[in-house]
């Protein structure tokens, strides 16, 4: 099993290659995990996972913190819970907003990802719920719940791709606190998208 990789990015496109001891590794990486690797040419230390897609084919699976991987591994685990949604969903919250979510129950949150149906979000909850108390997650980000997901859904339903508007809900609720009303969130984290224009 590869539990890292110690080398140099050579690509970091829509997959990152690098390469160790003369051997290109392909990687398949959050985007907040690939904007944080370093420029192609410098060296990066990835912890991995490797998984098996539909044609059971394995593929790499590479997260800048240890604790990505480590909910990687769990949601990976649950029946019906592919590496995709387990990207998309890392690609949505941080570590912690995820364990947060499954220690409260918030289906509504977890199944606001794409491709995870309130089905599959209800089947991590009963499934992960023990599991993640053990977990011991390092995270700077501001821990939120049901409201960042109604916020970034209701953004997203307005057209902007759902990472962006995760980000402007995110800023809002670390700056003004997260417990404003979702409209107040909303209207706030409008008028952050409205001055990158």
């Amino acid at each position: 099993m590869i539990a890292l990789l110690k080398g140099i990015v050579v690509d970091k496109s829509s997959s990152v290659v690098i390469a160790v001891s003369g051997i290109g590794f392909e990687l398949f990486m959050t985007d907040a995990a690939k904007i944080s690797l370093p420029d192609p040419g410098e060296e990066c230390l990835v912890y991995t996972q490797m998984k098996h897609n539909r044609d059971e084919l394995p593929q790499l699976y590479g997260f800048i913190k240890k604790e990505e991987r480590d909910i990687f591994k769990l949601l990976t685990s649950v029946s019906g819970v592919g590496a995709k949604v387990s990207i998309a969903l890392l690609n949505a919250y941080t570590p912690s907003q995820i364990v947060s979510s499954i220690s409260s129950g918030d289906v509504k949150a977890l199944s606001a990802v794409s491709g995870l149906g309130e089905k599959s979000a209800k089947r991590i909850i009963v499934d992960l719920k023990d599991k993640v108390r053990k977990l011991e997650i390092e995270d700077d980000g501001v821990i939120i719940r049901g409201d960042f997901a109604d916020a970034a859904a209701a953004l997203t339903a307005m057209g902007w791709p759902f990472h962006i508007a995760r980000s402007a809900v995110e800023d809002v609720m670390k700056h003004k606190g997260a417990e404003m009303p979702v409209q107040d969130i909303i209207k706030q984290a409008l008028a952050k998208l409205d001055k990158r224009k």
